[in-house]
């Protein structure tokens, strides 16, 4: 029988108790809890309370905080000259974030943890807070004071819009009930102007998803080209993050804009300012179906409207009118959204004007369909060999190609593997036999 030696018997066990003194004491030690802000009260709408909350995990004398609330937009609380609430000693805090108009109304609220010396940006109005508020804070916290809601169209979810403020367009206010807005049981979108109490109330909705490039179509059932002269069909994109992209913005809308005599249709790219970016028509839909659309790529725009519900349709009995953009403004795609909104415009932008005939407006939509273009893997509104190597990463798995922005099955067998990235490839090539894809 092997002895072992004592040295390295008691080598073996002093290994042992340095592991086991180890392990009690990292079990022991607590890593240090990160700070934390959370609100206590949050007045509900309407209400001209305080603002309550408390921080954790820190000296609250070596901190304060920054409130913001959203009316439209992101405004500074209390004040822009006074940013910021001291923190009592217990980590307590109030603020009074009903300092200005409307104010009581808002429908969110956010606030950040900042270390003394950090001078929060003012917002008045903004969508985006900017990075360096982000970076420099410690800790954040956001309520929303009124959930979105949210109704099933068209196999796609869309959040009705409210505003208990007149905001654009038009300026508005906006109603999400459902008197407002409503899916039938045909599943057809009802959009409604309404009178309530002693004001008008116009509706959106709003995708609750980004599309990009691709065919945006929109199907109507009922005259929508006979609607008050005061009212505005819209059927568009918008991104409220992009300014520097024109929000991203192209429309289709259907409106006299207030006159008794004057074109009823438009199509347009943001900024309409710009020569060119805009096509006037007058339309007669003839009955309650038509189908209206705009096909977003890279290199163009390209909208049309048509009787009848056959978007594809070459009659030209059928073709209300058609118009391609090349113009600059053609944006990137984004975070933006398909809109269906029905308003009253204003030509002074103070707040809509009631119908003329003082009756309710309404509108149908049929149902919204959107086609991404064919082979446009990667989303960038083009179609060329790049998106056949995208796919074959997006089949192999490779990080980064995990979204693809089209119809991978490219053969149309039901399946999406590599044999459809070589098909595609073939494709692009111009291989005969290959002309079609899915």
């Amino acid at each position: 029988m092997y002895n072992m030696p004592l040295f390295n018997v008691r080598t073996t066990m002093a290994m042992i108790a340095v592991a086991i003194l180890t392990i009690v004491l990292t079990s022991t030690i607590s890593v240090a809890a990160a700070p934390a802000i959370e609100f206590t009260y949050v007045p509900p709408i309407g209400s001209f309370d305080n603002l309550q909350g408390k921080v954790t995990n820190v000296n609250p004398s070596e901190y304060k905080v920054a409130v913001y609330i959203y009316v439209s937009g992101w405004w500074t609380k209390p004040y822009f000259i006074s940013p910021l609430q001291t923190i009592n000693s217990d980590g307590n805090w109030t603020c009074d974030i009903t300092t200005g108009r409307s104010d009581e109304f808002a429908t969110k609220v956010k606030a950040y943890l900042l270390r003394n010396g950090d001078i929060p940006p003012s917002m008045s109005g903004g969508q985006i807070f900017p990075a360096e508020l982000e970076a420099k804070a410690v800790a954040s916290t956001e309520v929303s004071r009124r959930p979105d809601r949210i109704i099933d169209f068209s196999g796609r979810k869309w959040i009705v819009k409210y505003s208990a403020i007149p905001e654009g367009p038009g300026l508005n206010y906006f109603s999400d009930s459902d008197q407002s807005v409503f899916v039938d049981n045909q599943g057809q979108l009802h959009l409604k102007i309404i009178k309530a109490g002693d004001k008008w109330y116009s509706s959106e909705v709003i995708l609750n998803e980004s599309l990009g490039y691709g065919e945006y179509i929109f199907y109507l059932a009922n005259r929508a080209d006979q609607i008050d002269k005061n009212a505005v069909l819209g059927m568009f994109t918008w991104d409220t993050l992009a300014p520097s992209n024109n929000y991203r913005e192209m429309d289709i809308e259907l409106s006299k804009w207030g006159k008794d005599v004057n074109d009823n249709s438009q199509f347009v790219v943001r900024p309409w300012t710009h020569p060119g970016n805009i096509f006037r028509f007058n339309a007669n839909f003839t009955g309650n179906y038509s189908v209206h659309s705009f096909n977003w790529s890279s290199v163009n725009i390209s909208f049309k409207s048509l009787r009848g519900w056959n978007i594809s349709s070459l009659n030209i009995s059928d073709k209300i009118n058609s118009w391609t953009y090349t113009g600059s403004d053609i944006p990137p795609p984004g975070k933006e959204n398909a809109r269906i909104n029905l308003w009253l415009f204003d030509p002074n932008n103070v707040l809509g004007k009631p119908p003329s005939d003082g009756k309710e407006v309404e509108v149908i939509i049929k149902k919204f369909e959107f086609i991404s273009l064919k082979g446009d893997i990667n989303g960038n509104g083009k179609v060329t060999l790049v998106d056949a190597i995208y796919l074959a990463k997006h089949v192999g798995g490779f990080i980064g190609y995990e979204t693809i922005y089209a119809n991978g099955d490219i053969n149309c067998d039901g399946k999406v593997t590599l044999v459809d990235a070589i098909y595609l490839a073939k494709h692009v090539g111009g291989f005969i036999g290959y002309e079609k894809i899915c």
